[in-house]
């Protein structure tokens, strides 16, 4: 068909859609009280023939903890596709990313998401943004707007916007609300190896998410994604998110994409948000040199990191991107370790005294010398086993021995981690290793397949009750939709690594 019809027809479908929704087949549900999550989700049956026609080549299912969602077609269909099928998930990520519906933090969001983030979104990802929105009022969460799901996709970039507000406009979080923008992360672990490091002299990644477990339930998608234009990609993301967050991304051409999270120093608001750097980057970069250009071009300091790059020729980078400044480091034969440890000097010396120290008992730096000990046992010998082997690992080295805490790879800080520093407080909170994914060049290109654990890769399981029974104060200061979010991973977490195909 041609493009121009194509398009004509896809928003004639919209208008249908938007004019005829579908009765709310999801439940709704009014807090406190708040519907199961469900792995694979419900999808309503189509309500009309528009709605069948832009479902249709997608799919979803469920596996290992893991919803797998398969997209295709147009920028519109796409997104619809992802709203319909994962409403869900996307409603209770807003939740958590921007706030509970009608709260003061939640229009502000929206506000910074229409005037400051909209204006920087291309074409390409506004239509999908919108379809997002129509799809998951055509599966009944009629809810959640445009704006929502826009603010919730720019969580990472809220900060950098919210500047631009009207001073007259709060810039406080009212009452016990707290967003991802707000309670950043405290680490991730991974890695990437190429050349004479692997067994195949091909790249191979590999990526631990850090994140809170009382918000982390919904970023169980697994996204295949075939765009009309592009490659194919896959990433790792919640329901009714263009872009990853967790960091995880291969596509068809064989680019491999992860990080971990670096201090924020610096903004620039008239930078292009991170949410869409991203993105293209994956879906339209096919090597380092081209993923970095990406996302070096307007930086706006929102979520500064190390992204860890690999492709098909075999070259892998480190690009430690700062607020304004960044490392490049690249090989074609080597390994590269990360763990939110920044040591890239121009990025260190823009962090200043919020840079991690050198201290052994330091999280991030103890991972650091870690992942040192790993390249030098097993390079030469990495491949996807061994990749998930290290992704798991639970080793102290400040301890020097296996003790699940904070400082392994495989972050369970939930065991308590002996001899923490005051610079490491955050670990207080219950967060840490929430996922484990590996893959290599040849998985990628050969169906964006990829090695994944939903739940600690070590296979230790979070017990939900058992944390609250010892910490009592924490669902009071949190509240039933963090203690609904708490208990929701602990019964979905499988901790056991499963192979998921994007064919």
């Amino acid at each position: 068909m041609h493009r121009a019809v194509r398009f004509l027809l896809v928003f004639a479908m919209a208008f249908v859609v938007l004019g005829g929704l579908a009765s709310s087949t999801y439940a709704n549900p009014t807090p406190p009280t708040f519907a199961p999550y469900l792995i694979p989700p419900y999808v309503p049956p189509p309500a009309s023939p528009a709605i069948a026609a832009l479902l249709e080549g997608s799919s979803v299912t469920g596996h290992d903890g893991w919803i797998v969602a398969h997209l295709q077609g147009s920028p519109y269909q796409i997104g619809f596709q992802n709203g319909y099928m994962t409403a869900q998930s996307a409603d209770y990520g807003i939740r958590y990313d921007v706030g509970p519906f009608g709260s003061k933090y939640r229009k502000r969001c929206a506000k910074v998401a229409r005037n400051y983030v909209w204006p920087l979104v291309p074409a390409e990802y506004r239509r999908e943004l919108r379809g997002i929105a129509d799809g998951m009022h055509a599966a009944g969460y009629t809810q959640d707007t445009l704006w929502d799901v826009v603010a919730a996709n720019a969580w990472a970039d809220e900060s950098c916007y919210e500047k631009l507000l009207p001073k007259t406009s709060s810039t406080t979080t009212s009452g016990t609300a707290t967003t991802r923008a707000t309670r950043k992360p405290g680490g991730c672990s991974a890695f990437i190896a190429t050349g004479d490091a692997t067994v195949d002299g091909k790249p191979v990644m590999g990526h631990d998410t850090w994140d809170y477990y009382d918000g982390c339930f919904t970023y169980d998608v697994m996204f295949y994604v075939h765009p009309t234009n592009g490659y194919a990609f896959s990433y790792q993301s919640a329901g009714g998110q263009i872009w990853s967050g967790e960091d995880w991304y291969e596509n068809s051409a064989g680019l491999l994409l992860t990080e971990t999270t670096l201090a924020d120093t610096t903004y620039k608001p008239t930078g292009i948000p991170v949410f869409v750097r991203a993105r293209e980057a994956a879906q339209y970069a096919a090597t380092v040199a081209q993923a970095v250009a990406t996302l070096v071009n307007r930086n706006n300091g929102a979520y500064s990191n190390e992204w860890l790059i690999g492709d098909a020729n075999g070259t892998i980078a480190s690009l430690q991107l700062g607020g304004k400044v960044y490392d490049l480091n690249q090989t074609r034969n080597g390994f590269f370790g990360s763990c939110n440890f920044d040591w890239g000097p121009k990025t260190r010396a823009e962090e200043g005294k919020i840079a991690d120290p050198f201290k052994p008992a330091v999280v991030d730096y103890a991972r650091y010398i870690r992942w040192g000990q790993l390249k030098d046992r097993y390079y030469g010998r990495i491949d996807a086993e061994v990749g998930m082997s290290m992704e798991s690992d639970t080793y102290d080295t400040y301890l020097g021995r296996i003790r699940p805490n904070a400082r392994g790879l495989c972050g369970e800080p939930e065991y308590g981690t002996p001899g923490l520093l005051p610079w490491d407080s955050w670990v207080r909170e219950p967060e840490g290793a929430t996922d484990g994914k590996v893959t290599t060049e040849s998985m990628a290109v050969d169906g964006l397949s990829s090695w994944a654990c939903w739940g600690h890769p070590s296979g230790d399981h979070f017990r939900a009750a058992a944390y609250l029974a010892a910490h009592p104060g924490w669902a009071s200061s949190h509240g039933a939709f963090a203690v609904f979010e708490l208990k929701t991973f602990s019964a979905e977490s499988t901790d056991r690594w499963g192979l998921l195909q994007g064919n």
